[in-house]
């Protein structure tokens, strides 16, 4: 009996814990993440903060809010507690 409820309390958590992830759009599946050596090469739109729910959350956030702006890569400048990152969207494709 404490098995089946250990396993009812495991898929509680795991299927709240999915709802609450951002999910990648289809814009925001195309951006890439480009490291600070080849950051040179891109020409900065926008640098914004995302706060997320984890640090996966934050990041498909940064994802999704760069191909709003445009751009097609972003890149980390700050990971801050509590699921903050600072980034840029950039543009690397010209």
């Amino acid at each position: 009996m404490r098995t089946l409820h250990s396993v009812s309390l495991l898929l509680i958590v795991a299927t709240s814990t999915v709802a609450c992830t951002t999910q990648l759009t289809d814009a925001g599946q195309q951006v890439n993440l480009v490291t600070a050596s080849s950051v040179q090469a891109c020409k900065v739109i926008k640098g914004f903060t995302v706060k997320g729910s984890s640090n996966g959350d934050a990041l498909n956030m940064a994802f999704n809010k760069a191909a709003e702006l445009g751009g097609d890569s972003v890149s980390i400048v700050n990971v801050e507690e509590d699921a903050r990152i600072q980034t840029a969207a950039l543009n690397c494709r010209r």
